[in-house]
């Protein structure tokens, strides 16, 4: 009677882990080619009111400034273009592959538990299997969190410093990359508040000089 439990079981979590996978690859499949105005990442932290979210300002991975993709991607997963999704070793001042936030802002809702990190590395794994590494960047530029309900590099530019991307200066660009390690708490303005951040901002002044 246990074995019989176990297998049902067994059978029951493989079923889940299917269907997720089932929901990632349709998902990615549909922004490999499309730019969606929300997710249900974005519908979660808006409260499920659409009408608080303000619709990213999509910015085509060509048209951002290269020292800007840089910045971002020296603090944010350094290893980017070398691992399949998740981190090949944990890195200071890093808690997640791009990839994994990806997943986490296209597909998934807020969390803060090792489920939710599970998932995302399952998604992660997965949608770079559909994805280019050029595309994952991109969405990520568009659609990661910059602040409460401000989502992608253009319409953060805008929220804090009224400019669009060509114009930010060099230690506005490194603030913003900075601040993605805590969006929600810290903005580029009080950028030196949080220990972590203001790290990555001063790694990010020395290595870019």
């Amino acid at each position: 009677m246990i074995i019989n439990f176990l297998k049902r079981l067994f059978y029951f979590f493989l079923g889940l882990h299917l269907l997720f996978c089932l929901y990632i690859g349709l998902g990615t499949l549909y922004v490999k080619w499309a730019n969606p105005t929300l997710s249900p990442y974005m519908l979660a932290r808006a409260n499920f009111d659409a009408s608080k979210i303000i619709t990213p300002q999509f910015r085509p991975i060509g048209s951002i400034p290269t020292d800007l993709k840089t910045a971002v991607m020296g603090v944010e997963d350094p290893d980017f273009y070398l691992h399949n999704g998740v981190a090949l070793e944990k890195k200071p001042l890093m808690n997640a592959t791009i990839s994994q936030k990806v997943v986490r802002n296209m597909f998934l809702m807020p969390h803060d538990n090792n489920l939710g990190m599970y998932l995302e590395s399952i998604g992660a794994v997965e949608m770079e299997l559909f994805l280019g590494k050029e595309r994952i960047f991109e969405l990520f530029m568009n659609y990661v969190e910059w602040g409460d309900n401000i989502y992608g590099i253009g319409e953060a530019a805008d929220f804090y410093y009224k400019k669009d991307l060509p114009y930010l200066s060099r230690t506005q660009k490194l603030k913003l990359a900075s601040v993605l390690a805590d969006p929600i708490k810290v903005e580029p303005s009080t950028y030196n508040k949080d220990e972590v951040i203001e790290a990555r901002f001063k790694l990010l002044n020395s290595f870019m000089e």
